[in-house]
């Protein structure tokens, strides 16, 4: 045994296994096979799937650059066959060593080709040795070549001498690179997880068994806990979902901090194995910055809306306010004038009713009125409308109507549904500035299985193209000039025919005009006979009325309406002077109507007091806003309700249904 070589082989190993740069050990490899074996130069070739190991020891850069770029143009099957020829035309029996001959050598930098043996040849100082070098699993993985003799003299096949040593150290080597190749992976892959996870921008937290498993630095950070003390805390203790949605994959959750803030976030999950046990992945991404810039998106879209709304409802305003004052001076000229009077009258009259519409939409959009549901004929309603149109359309626009005979009923609120139709109409109207062909129409159809009512608003007008046709139920959009609309019409009749459980469908090409179709539940119960149309206001009644109302000219009106109708009149500006008039009378009211946005006191809170004064007496709250909603909570201190502005015939209407409801108790 020669214990020069035995040492080398283990020093070399020891040297190897203190290295983690696989190279380097490929390079040290090829250095101590020279120092090992009586040739200068060495070649190690080794290949890792995808990955080329070349060591070269005697050899210049050149030369290895050459053997590297030669060595991946081979494929993998190719080189495979290369070395089952020579294994089994030239290994050395009992060794890994094969005898290339000098008529089958090569040069360096190309690829080997195996050839017949020169029979009977003896060995010659220029032939080349290649020894197969085996991986961990007993696999080739390469070979190491040695060329030029040192002393010119060739090796005794019968006695190897210290080929021996080297065919030894390359099996131990080719092992020991192996298992180094691998770590050399394993590690790269950790550092790439570790990238990935420790500094990506968002968090990543798992969960197993109810307990957090492991948690990155962007978790610790956006918590302000160092990661490792995150571990083994309850999840429920640092993370909650909330179910709601930011993004498509997303859902919103918060991260709960030990100081007691949460911070929003959005989170994905997955399942994942870990220990063979399933566990809970959550990616989580820190929304705080987002959600300030989307409330700050609305905000400036709110104040964009409010613009818009403030600039076209300021204009149907004033062009209302102009018709009202112009009429009211014309008939200071011509009192004498009965006919002209009342036709200027009438005209203001007309004026109020549409600036009350506008109030009515505006308030539609801060809350959804309730369906006022009751039966009732479509066919009145759209000879309504087209009444309304054919007094205000221009000559060039013709109005027709087609519906069938025996149309069933429709099923909602008429107001609401007159004012949609009324809306989209309008709407035809303006998309006609030179002329055409309004046309409204109804026929029975079917609903979700169940008889229904479709109603087709069309016109011949310039029409829309696929872009605004998109956007026309988005509130505050509007394709007229700046002024001349709110945008509101198509909104608002979109929430209506949604609340009556119906649908709202437009078709449109652009100078092909639009049609509206709107399909509404058929009512199963005939509508209700209509009431005769109210005459001019008669004074049948007699007692007191106790008004309170904060705004001067309302409560002059309606006291003047109230006198009108043959009451005595008792008027008060806030809910504690009602309150205190009807605790002092010295005889009783007939009624109290009560406003009920008043200074000191409201109305619900005086008809509350009154109510305990005078259990019997008849209340009617009053109120420019939308009283449905706080009927809701103020049921029974109120005998009816009377929605501003109002007529005279309203006004009594109202009175003579609440004193005779109190008569009955």
């Amino acid at each position: 045994m020669d214990v020069s070589q035995a040492e080398k082989v283990l020093a070399t190993l020891a040297e190897v296994y203190a290295l983690d740069d696989v190279q380097a050990i490929v390079d040290l490899a090829c250095k101590r096979a020279v120092e090992l074996s009586p040739y200068r130069l060495a070649l190690l070739s080794l290949y890792f799937g995808d990955d080329v190991y070349i060591g070269l020891e005697g050899g210049d850069e050149e030369m290895r650059q050459s053997f590297l770029k030669a060595a991946r143009q081979a494929t993998p099957e190719s080189r495979a066959r290369r070395r089952q020829r020579i294994w089994e035309k030239h290994r050395i029996e009992g060794t890994n060593i094969c005898f290339m001959p000098e008529d089958s050598a090569i040069p360096f930098g190309m690829s080997f080709h195996a050839s017949e043996p020169v029979a009977g040849a003896e060995w010659r100082p220029n032939d080349r040795l290649m020894l197969f070098v085996r991986d961990a699993h007993g696999e080739v993985s390469g070979v190491l070549s040695l060329d030029r003799p040192a002393d010119g003299k060739r090796p005794d096949p019968a006695s190897l001498g210290p080929l021996v040593w080297v065919d030894r150290f390359i099996t131990l080597m080719g092992v020991v690179i192996h298992n180094k190749h691998l770590q050399a992976k394993l590690r790269e892959s950790e550092e790439r997880y570790a990238a990935v996870v420790e500094q990506g921008h968002d968090g990543i937290l798992i969960v197993r068994d109810g307990r957090v498993l492991f948690a990155n630095t962007r978790v610790g950070e956006m918590l302000g806990l160092p990661p490792s003390l995150l571990v083994g805390r309850a999840a429920d203790k640092v993370i909650a979902q909330q179910g709601g949605t930011s993004l498509p994959g997303e859902t919103d959750g918060r991260l709960l901090r030990p100081d007691g803030r949460t911070v929003d976030v959005a989170l994905r999950t997955s399942t994942i194995r870990v220990g063979g046990i399933d566990a809970r992945l959550f990616a989580v991404a820190d929304i705080t910055e987002r959600k300030r810039i989307l409330a700050q998106l609305v905000r400036a879209k709110k104040m964009e809306s409010v613009g818009t709304l403030a600039s076209g409802i300021a204009h149907d305003f004033n062009n209302l306010l102009g018709g009202i004052l112009g009429y009211a001076s014309l008939m200071k000229g011509c009192l004498d004038d009965r006919e002209r009077t009342l036709r200027y009258l009438q005209s203001i009259e007309k004026a109020a009713d549409r600036a009350a519409d506008v109030t009515r939409q505006l308030l539609g959009i801060v809350r959804d009125r309730p369906v006022r549901v009751a039966p009732f004929a479509i066919s009145r309603v759209l000879g309504e409308v087209a009444g309304l149109l054919e007094e205000t359309l221009d000559p060039s626009i013709t109005v027709t109507m087609r519906w069938e005979p025996e149309l069933p009923n429709v099923l909602g609120d008429e107001s609401q549904i007159h004012q949609v139709l009324l809306n989209i109409s309008l709407n035809a109207r303006d998309a006609m500035p030179k002329g055409g062909t309004l046309t409204l129409e109804a026929a029975g159809t079917g609903l979700k299985g169940r008889p229904a009512v479709s109603v087709v608003v069309s016109d011949t007008g310039v029409g829309m193209d696929a872009e605004t046709l998109a956007k026309v139920f988005d509130p505050f959009f509007t394709t007229k000039e700046t002024g001349r609309g709110t945008g509101l019409g198509l909104y608002m009749a979109y929430r209506v025919i949604e609340r009556h459980g119906g649908t709202i469908d437009i078709t449109s090409r652009k100078g092909e005009g639009t049609q509206v179709e709107i399909v509404l539940p058929a009512a199963d119960v005939p509508a209700e006979n209509e009431s005769a149309a109210p005459g001019a206001a008669a004074p049948t009644a007699s007692g007191a009325v106790l008004l309170a109302d904060d705004e001067e000219v309302m409560r002059e009106v309606a006291a003047e309406m109230l006198r009108g109708l043959g009451y005595e009149v008792v008027t008060a500006s806030d809910g504690r002077r009602a309150v205190n008039a009807v605790r002092n009378a010295r005889k009783e009211f007939t009624a109290v109507i009560l406003d009920v946005a008043m200074p000191v006191m409201s109305g619900w809170e005086a008809a509350g007091e009154i109510r305990k004064i005078r259990p019997a007496l008849p209340i009617v709250i009053t109120s420019g806003h939308d009283l449905d909603a706080a009927t809701n909570d103020t049921q029974g201190l109120a005998d009816a309700c009377l929605k501003k502005p109002f007529r005279v015939e309203n006004l009594r209407q109202v009175l003579d249904v609440v004193a005779t409801r109190r008569a009955k108790v």
